[in-house]
């Protein structure tokens, strides 16, 4: 398996024998697209490891086989200063053994914070538009940043579009013994926001307006059904999305810390919050996709049930998606 790992302007690409055949190319790149510019960093004898010092976000390392074929691998966290859990989708293997185009699906927490550095990212990796799943009344909390190039809609998931953006003062539950059931009706909830998805999708199929970012506030949730509705739409195995998801939980503290503004936004500030409570909220654990996807099942019959009929991406829309998004297409 070959896998990239970054550690501030340390760059490793590593891999096992065979994965890699002696006398390929390597190259580094700020896009993934084949034909890009590039500079050569190895013809591959018998190493298993390439360091690369660079501060560029994102790098991808275009390989290029003797027999002519090539390959591209991506960064799959990419490392924002002012943003966490932001994440590639690429690189994923379908169960057709195609592979999910790098740099195409981008996925992330709140940009509220954004630095001028991440603003200059956002604009290098060439993202055509932003989707916020967030309510209106988080959004007013803490806005997102306006990016003179980008498209920024606001499609939530969750709630309605109408909803008041007024903040509204809540009671936060003493017992920690209520977060987790909450999780799951959430997710349950997230399986009825069929408008919102189509929206979001069928813009993404119609328009093929990529690089794409969608985001909430922890990229976790909201963000995180999205994210597994995509990879379904490209026929990546239910385990494989289940990992993407747990991939979050490197976050779970910064997404703790998070939660701790937006619990004094919403309570008031007027009660003594222990955060350690809400952990089971900061957590993507398994099981709440799960749920997710067995509420699917239950009113449609099967996840790409529930995309075909309850969202309505037809096989045709979901051809077009792929021949998109997945490598030879």
């Amino acid at each position: 398996m070959i896998q990239t790992q970054r550690t501030g302007n340390q760059l490793s690409l590593t891999w096992s024998q065979g994965d890699i055949p002696v006398g390929s190319t390597i190259f580094q790149s700020r896009s993934s697209e084949i034909g890009a510019s590039k500079k050569q960093l190895l013809v591959v004898d018998k190493e298993t490891h390439l360091l690369l010092l660079n501060e560029d976000l994102p790098v991808f390392f275009i390989i290029q086989k003797p027999d002519g074929v090539s390959e591209i691998v991506g960064e799959r966290i990419i490392p924002f200063e002012g943003c966490f859990n932001f994440r590639d989708l690429g690189g994923y293997v379908n169960m057709a053994g195609k592979r999910v185009k790098w740099g195409k699906l981008y996925r992330s927490s709140l940009l509220s914070n954004l630095t001028t550095k991440d603003h200059d990212t956002l604009e290098t990796m060439g993202i055509k538009w932003i989707c916020d799943l967030r309510s209106t009344a988080e959004i007013a909390a803490k806005p997102s940043p306006i990016f003179p190039t980008i498209k920024n809609r606001h499609i939530p998931i969750g709630t309605a579009k109408n909803e008041t953006s007024e903040t509204q003062k809540m009671e936060i539950p003493d017992d920690p013994r209520v977060y987790e059931p909450l999780m799951g009706e959430s997710y349950r909830v997230f399986v009825q926001s069929k408008d919102g998805f189509r929206e979001i999708l069928e813009y993404i199929i119609d328009k093929a307006d990529l690089p794409f970012l969608f985001h909430c506030t922890a990229g976790k949730d909201r963000t995180g059904v999205l994210g597994a509705l995509l990879l379904k739409l490209l026929d990546v195995p239910e385990k494989t999305i289940l990992a993407d998801y747990e991939l979050t939980n490197k976050y779970a503290d910064a997404i703790l810390g998070e939660m701790q503004g937006l619990i004094e936004v919403f309570s008031g500030n007027t009660q003594k919050i222990e955060l350690e409570h809400f952990r089971p909220m900061a957590e993507a654990r398994p099981g709440y996709l799960e749920i997710a996807f067995d509420e699917m099942r239950k009113e449609y019959g099967s996840v790409d049930a529930y995309l075909e009929k309850g969202i309505g991406i037809s096989t045709t829309k979901k051809a077009k998606f792929q021949s998109m998004m997945l490598e030879g297409e």
